[in-house]
């Protein structure tokens, strides 16, 4: 603003100076002053038009082309003051006698063209500006583009008319001061109000404006849209008045900030609104009041989503383990006088419901289940999905009668009865006795209980008992003591014999068993699984092995090189070891043949990574190694394993026959599969041998070898040696 105002007052007051000026030096000073000061106001606005437009083409032409010119039409007028070569002077009559005015030459002209140019150029560009600004912002440069068509236009009649006194100065004053009040200060204030309430009404929130008299002054289109009315009946919305209500109950202090949740209908949706109210204060003294009212519907959709997520199982939508856990948790911490059962519930074989229909069939049957459940479960019932075919139930004991529950669920199981399997459900019980204990332990407990009746087809249910907690009492000690007792030797090799028809030894194989301290022989069936399930199965199996090849380097020295001891390799060694590598090291350690340390392996053991294993026995068959599969007959896939595995030996359970009810139908059977054994050039080892009978049947039946009770249980090695060779 300064720019514009010093030089207009400077050429008013030269001006001046002018028509009461006798004298022709001061009249031609005074003149230059009036004359190039009337030209920098004209550079000065045209200055300022380029800031306000942002031109950065006119910037340039500006500070190039203009103040150059400016600068010379400044020279030539002060030099005219000497040669008068721009304009000259004449008496003239006005008001008084006579006053000194100029005659206009040629330079004069381009100078007067020189400044009524820059007003053209600033008022173009101007023009320009507008066209290209959105309508509602169009106002910012209409009180700019008025102003500067003022000047030029005063500026012309000034000329035109030949009046004495250049008004137009006055004129280019009073339009940039107002313009620039106007346009610092009344636009931006207009500009800010008009965005606010663009910005009110495009909000995906609800703004209601009320004045000290809690009377609504403004509502935007959010508001309008949802609830259907404006300013005028807005607060006789029932829930602003129930929101009024909350608020007086909730607090003390009415001016701090409240918000609060609301269900609302809007066009037949379920809409969940949140109203804040918010007080606006000046100078702490209130000068209104607004109500923001935001639709949280989605968020509160997503939070409800990802709290599905986060507890329920993803198949069938009950509880999942971690948050059945949490709940029963929960349940127990506020109510520990009611008496409450577990349950957990077992589908007998339901991997192999997925192998024979496919796994979109087996979600059909967890499906179906989960609805039963459903269907049967009481208010207060807690139930959920631990994991695969198992559910779980925490019930108040009153709720429970085995007799009903063991018919609803053989009716959930009985869903495959046409097909060619038929499903058997079972359910394991545990009475909660002591509800300080972790809710993963109860589970364990019912899992027990199910465990006693795993192979019990004609059995639904099964208690946890005081037997049952003895056993695990049992366990737990035998599972803390097992990784000493490998250590300090009480893991023994023990030898049952393998021997032909007529009673002839021809080796034997390689069992571990336990001499406890106190408790004396642990059978095998009581701390196997455990070592599986401590993990240091591979570290058992490594040292049964080292045991036996020991053993075998002996008999070599002895005399006895054509003795065999078979050692079983369980399923983790062959993710666990390198078996190529310790076999082949073990033979080289002890100097004896690959030939006489059979290797035992089950179909199970191989099937999950069949391509790999593969290599594998081929690669130990090449060293020398002779490997037999073991337990054939006990899975469900034993003649595809046959026909994709080589192997030497086939080892049968005798168990085969004894859990047959057609004992003729097994016979045959039996009898089929030593035929086709020998047809692929294998060797055939019965197992749980035990009569005269069964050895003339084998025998027959053209098995190579026998092992059972009937010839030698398992036994100490020293025994197995003074029984054989003395």
């Amino acid at each position: 603003m300064t720019k514009v105002l010093i030089p207009s007052a400077i050429s008013t007051l030269a001006h001046l100076v002018v028509i009461f000026s006798s004298n022709e030096l001061t009249a031609y000073i005074a003149y230059a002053f009036y004359f190039s000061f009337a030209t920098w106001i004209s550079v000065f606005v045209f200055d300022f038009c380029i800031y306000y437009i942002k031109s950065r083409s006119l910037s340039k032409f500006f500070n190039f082309v203009v103040i150059p010119l400016a600068v010379l039409d400044t020279v030539s007028l002060f030099a005219n003051i000497f040669h008068h070569f721009v304009f000259g002077l004449y008496y003239a009559r006005w008001f008084r006698d006579f006053y000194l005015h100029y005659i206009p030459t040629g330079f004069l002209t381009i100078h007067v063209v020189f400044g009524q140019l820059l007003f053209i150029i600033s008022f173009i560009a101007l023009l320009r500006r507008v066209l290209k600004e959105p309508p509602a912002f169009r106002i910012r440069y209409y009180s700019i583009l008025t102003f500067v068509f003022l000047i030029f236009a005063s500026n012309i009649i000034y000329i035109f008319t030949g009046f004495p006194f250049n008004f137009s100065i006055i004129v280019y004053a009073v339009c940039f001061i107002s313009s620039y009040y106007v346009l610092f200060n009344v636009l931006p204030r207009r500009l800010i109000q008009k965005t606010l309430g663009l910005i009110t009404n495009n909000l995906k929130s609800g703004l209601v404006l009320l004045d000290t008299d809690k009377k609504c002054i403004y509502v935007n289109t959010f508001i309008k849209e949802i609830f259907g009315c404006d300013e005028t009946t807005i607060l006789a919305q029932d829930i602003f008045s129930d929101f009024e209500t909350k608020k007086e109950k909730s607090q003390v202090y009415t001016e701090s900030t409240f918000s609060e949740e609301f269900d609302f209908s809007y066009n037949g949706k379920r809409l969940i609104l949140q109203i804040s109210d918010y007080y606006i204060r000046e100078n702490d003294i209130t000068v209104g009041r607004y109500y923001l009212v935001e639709d949280i519907t989605e968020t509160k959709n997503q939070i409800y989503e990802e709290k599905i997520l986060r507890t329920r199982d993803k198949l069938t939508g009950l509880f999942n383990q971690d948050y059945f856990f949490e709940k029963v948790e929960h349940r127990i911490k506020f109510d520990r006088f009611t008496q409450y059962m577990l349950i957990v519930t077992d589908i007998v074989n339901f991997k192999l419901i997925n192998d024979l229909h496919g796994k979109a069939f087996g979600d059909t049957i967890l499906l179906r289940i989960a609805d039963s459940i459903r269907t049967h479960a009481a208010s207060d019932d807690i139930y959920g999905r631990l994991f695969n075919d198992h559910f779980v139930m925490f019930i108040p004991k009153r709720h429970f009668d085995d007799k009903a529950y063991i018919e609803a669920f053989k009716s959930r199981t009985s869903y495959l009865t046409n097909f060619s399997y038929h499903l058997i459900g079972h359910m394991g019980v545990y009475e909660v006795d002591d509800l300080s204990l972790p809710v993963s332990v109860m589970c364990d407990r019912a899992f027990l209980a199910l465990r006693t009746i795993k192979n019990d087809y004609m059995t639904t249910l099964a208690y946890y008992d005081d037997r049952l907690r003895l056993e695990v009492l049992q366990m737990q000690m035998l599972m803390n003591e097992l990784p000493d007792a490998l250590k300090a030797g009480q893991l023994v090799m023990y030898l049952q014999s393998q021997v032909t028809k007529d009673g002839k030894l021809v080796g034997a194989e390689a069992l571990v068993r336990w001499h406890h301290p106190t408790r004396g022989v642990v059978p095998p069936s009581d701390f196997i699984e455990i070592i599986e399930k401590i993990n240091i199965i591979s570290d058992v199996d490594r040292f049964v092995w080292e045991c036996a090849c020991k053993k075998l380097s002996e008999w070599k020295k002895a005399g006895r090189k054509d003795l065999t001891i078979s050692v079983n390799i369980s399923a983790k060694d062959f993710f666990t070891m390198d078996l190529y590598e310790i076999f082949t090291s073990l033979v080289k350690k002890y100097d004896i043949s690959p030939k006489n340390l059979n290797l035992e392996i089950t179909e199970t053991a191989v099937i999950f990574d069949l391509d790999n294993q593969m290599k594998l026995i081929d690669r130990l068959r090449s060293a020398g190694f002779i490997v037999e599969m073991d337990d054939f007959g006990s899975g469900y896939s034993s003649l595809n394993m046959l026909k994709d595995i080589s192997v030497d030996v086939l080892k049968i359970d005798m168990a085969f026959l004894q859990k047959s009810k057609n004992n003729e139908k097994s016979r045959l059977i039996l009898e089929k599969i030593i035929i086709l054994a020998k047809e692929l050039g294998m060797k055939v080892v019965t197992e749980g041998v035990e009569s005269d009978n069964q050895i003339g049947f084998l025998s027959d039946a053209g098995c190579d070898l026998f092992q059972g009770f009937y010839f030698s249980r398992p036994i100490p090695v020293a025994d197995f040696e003074e029984k054989y060779f003395n």
